[in-house]
């Protein structure tokens, strides 16, 4: 919630909100370096369905700030659906990768997807004498994020495969493939990459309008798992799934310390009781670098095992936390 501004369960705020209340806050100190005394603060205050976000008392106007500040990475149950689920959910979580180390590429999407509600717009509109302008300008957007996306899938190969490869006993690398919507030759200059694009857009101009959308554009971008080859997806177990989704957010936060210089925070919930014991131990080898983990776990679980260092355990009931000391 500090990290992003939202809950990561949940794009609605009001089910934060304790039942029988109205409002809610939330408010954490961190430093950048654990040896400096200097502290700064966010805080998150949701009263009447509005919310307010604080960096150092001053107001944050764009949730971008806070990228900067705390990096995070979640394990959650949910990210299998960027192995298993819709193109959408695979595009949002490249577009979060890139966005953790490359904040500016969040304007990029933004800027692209204001051009495409207007390109839309102005097909359900049937103003079809702006379209030239608008294929202009949305290929030159579209044609960074296709680049970004490319540079950026080339980079997480080659730390996603061997991590599949150690903790799956796998030996076939396992890659991820990159397919553009908006098939081109690239390497022959941008006016004539855009020129490609246009025609792109215009050939697909009459099913756009059935469609009364854009048929194109990184907005239709799709992402394979290939193995030798092959899509894996055809013939992974649930376990193999389970344990992609797990390694994709592992070779994001690699990924990330790589680009960035900076260790993440982890938060990693419920989701290793999902793997076998062998698989479990395999991954917490590899677990990335971070500044600081949280882990969370059913009651049962022995939890012993993950304890690190100056690790502190707590058990949650009915929002009350208590130190767990010892074996106990």
């Amino acid at each position: 919630m500090l990290a992003y501004g939202k809950s990561f369960r949940s794009n609605r705020d009001e089910p934060l909100v304790r039942r029988g209340e109205k409002e809610m806050s939330l408010s954490g100190s961190f430093s950048a370096d654990l040896e400096s005394p200097v502290q700064d603060e966010i805080s998150v205050k949701y009263v009447d369905r509005q919310k307010e976000i604080r960096f150092n008392g001053s107001a944050v106007k764009d949730r971008k700030q806070l990228v900067e500040l705390l990096p995070v990475i979640i394990f959650a149950h949910d990210d299998i659906a960027f192995v298993k689920g819709s193109p959408d959910n695979q595009r949002w979580f490249f577009n979060q990768c890139l966005s953790t180390y490359r904040v500016g590429f969040i304007d990029s999407l933004r800027a692209y997807s204001k051009l495409l509600r207007n390109r839309n717009q102005i097909i359900r509109d049937g103003n079809l004498e702006l379209l030239d302008v608008f294929n202009q300008q949305i290929s030159l957007s579209g044609l960074e994020i296709l680049q970004a996306r490319k540079d950026l899938i080339l980079e997480f190969n080659t730390l996603f495969s061997p991590l599949f490869a150690s903790v799956s006993g796998i030996s076939t690398p396992l890659e991820i493939e990159y397919r553009p919507s908006w098939k081109i030759e690239e390497d022959q200059g941008l006016e004539k990459v855009s020129r490609e694009v246009i025609s792109i857009l215009e050939s697909r101009l009459e099913t756009d309008i059935q469609m009364k959308t854009t048929t194109s554009g990184p907005h239709r971008d799709r992402f394979m798992f290939r193995l030798g080859g092959r899509d894996f997806l055809q013939e992974a177990s649930t376990g193999q799934v389970r344990l992609m989704s797990l390694l994709l957010r592992a070779a994001q936060a690699r990924l990330f310390a790589r680009m960035s210089g900076r260790k993440p925070i982890l938060l990693i919930d419920d989701v290793l009781l999902e793997l076998d014991g062998e698989k479990r131990g395999k991954f917490m080898s590899e677990l990335p670098e971070y500044d600081q983990v949280f882990f969370t776990f059913l009651p049962d679980e022995h939890i012993e095992k993950y304890r690190r260092g100056r690790g502190i355990v707590y058990r949650v009931d009915s929002g009350e936390y208590t130190e767990i000391t010892g074996s106990e």
